[in-house]
């Protein structure tokens, strides 16, 4: 028994020897070999994942990660096998379409892609180019302007009752509310309104005044979710944890909300009623077999998440702006109740023609953009360049608009609220923005995958915004923390936002 002891006893020195000898080489090989060696960036985020993944899941990535842009340039190397851009010309690079160009396509990072169980895959998790594209081909006639236009009627619908709720909260002798956090509302507006547009159920927030137990869960998972992907890029301990850890994550009540979607889905499907939502030309289309039930539920998912928590940001991001800049709010207000005299004067198609309001969505979509963190793409097998650098074949490379919108090098002061800078007068060379790269700004994505319901989420947060400014004045009590510290999980973990309401004064 003793000898044996002994003879392992005197091995614990050579393997402590060999481990240092392999952790030796593996950062000599990141630090000069590897073919990612020479991109710029600090030498622990080169050599480990264990920096980049704790910054991520601590939600700092993107504060993180846009200090190493100042610091080492538009192009940063943050793991072993990964590169951040905050490049212009990014955009085109790895997103857009590249067959005019004979380029192979950017493939989505399986680490950062694929589903979180075996479900089906959706519109957002589909890798391959040619499934995405049949899953994108049966919804785009859903997200015309065309088909907009039809669901209207459903959008007013729902935005109507987000006043009729407002307004009730004035309930003081003197025309006043209770101060309350406005950010719950966006969110009770968004999803609504996304329901009933895509499968026609709302989630019944605006109804209740309350968030919906799926909601709820959304809000509440985002922080779970970041660490999920963060722990993806430790395979043996993603192994571990996804059969020990996560099942026991899932507890009943996530399990019973999960479905929500799901279950709206399928009621749907079995409508005979015919009305203009999205899941009307997924039922034409599906006559022919374009998507399994399985990519119809998931896709749904998907969309319900993208299309409403999105839009939410956007809202909260533009509300947060302009009561912290009361020119800025005195300016639109007095545009809107100028332009439109009568509550049935504020239409999708007018909405498009108030100069300040775009302006000010421009520039708040600029700086709170709703996607700080572009989930990553894969470098096709051979190399290719990006940003005129030559980058390696199956490198992780993402975009961080982050970095991008308030670069000082592509904005006149970068990380301040200017609407004018979007307005035709900063066209003039005399104009302190003349310069400003506004062909940068990509808030709906760039390429074959650019954001399906653009033309909705536009429509969306113009008419919410536009709603609450025509028929309400807005105080500001107190905001709780400046949008630039937020915490951002993928998706921003919005701080509240306090403010009291007033009754309609005259027309500024």
């Amino acid at each position: 028994m003793i000898e044996p002891l002994l003879e392992f006893v005197g091995f614990i020195p050579l393997l402590a020897l060999s481990s240092a000898l392999v952790w030796g080489s593996t950062i000599i090989y990141s630090l000069y070999i590897h073919p990612l060696s020479k991109i710029p960036g600090p030498k622990l985020w080169a050599i480990s994942r264990i920096p980049f993944a704790r910054s991520f899941m601590a939600g700092t990535a993107v504060q993180d990660i846009e200090k190493l842009h100042r610091k080492y340039g538009p192009i940063v190397r943050t793991q072993p096998n990964a590169v951040s851009f905050a490049h212009p010309d990014a955009w085109q690079d790895i997103q857009g379409a590249r067959s005019s160009s004979g380029g192979k396509p950017y493939l989505k990072d399986p680490t950062w892609w694929k589903s979180m169980s075996s479900a089906s895959q959706s519109i957002a998790t589909a890798i391959e180019h040619d499934t995405h594209a049949r899953i994108r081909k049966t919804l785009a006639p859903a997200f015309t302007l065309r088909a907009l236009k039809q669901q209207e009627p459903l959008l007013q619908r729902g935005v109507a009752l987000l006043i009729q709720r407002l307004q009730e909260k004035i309930t003081k002798a003197d025309g006043t509310s209770d101060s309350f956090d406005i950010i719950p509302w966006f969110n009770f507006t968004a999803f609504d309104v996304f329901g009933d547009i895509a499968f026609g159920e709302t989630f019944d927030c605006l109804e209740t005044s309350n968030y919906h137990p799926f909601v709820a869960l959304i809000c509440e998972s985002i922080k779970s979710h970041s660490m999920v992907l963060g722990i993806r890029l430790f395979p043996e301990l993603e192994y571990v944890f996804k059969k020990w850890v996560f099942p026991y994550m899932m507890n009943e009540k996530q399990k019973k909300y999960g479905t929500a979607v799901i279950d709206r889905v399928n009621r749907r499907m079995q409508w005979d009623v015919s009305r203009p939502d999205v899941m009307s030309y997924v039922i034409a289309a599906n006559e022919k077999g374009a998507m399994t039930p399985g990519e119809v539920q998931a896709t749904f998912q998907t969309l319900t998440l993208a299309g409403s928590e999105t839009t939410a940001t956007t809202l909260s991001g533009i509300m947060t702006q302009l009561l912290t800049h009361p020119e800025a709010y005195e300016k639109l207000v007095g545009e809107i109740r100028g332009k439109l005299e009568k509550e049935g004067d504020i239409t999708l198609d007018a909405l498009k023609n108030l100069p300040y309001l775009n302006a000010c969505l421009n520039e708040a979509m600029r700086l709170c953009t709703a996607t700080p963190f572009t989930l990553p793409r894969i470098v096709p097998k051979g190399g290719d360049k990006v940003c005129g650098t030559w980058i390696a074949g199956g490198t992780s490379v993402f975009i961080l608009p982050w970095a991008v919108n308030r670069d000082p090098n592509l904005w006149h002061d970068a990380t301040s609220f200017h609407p004018e800078r979007w307005l035709p007068g900063a066209m003039e060379e005399k104009s302190p923005f003349s310069n400003d790269r506004r062909d940068t700004l990509h808030s709906f994505g760039e390429g074959p995958r650019k954001c399906i319901g653009m033309h909705l989420a536009w429509a969306e947060i113009r008419l919410i915004l536009t709603r609450i400014l025509w028929s309400l004045d807005l105080e500001l009590v107190e905001k709780t923390i400046e949008w630039e510290q937020q915490k951002v999980y993928v998706l921003i973990e919005r701080g509240p936002l306090i403010v009291k309401l007033k009754e309609r004064g005259d027309t500024q």
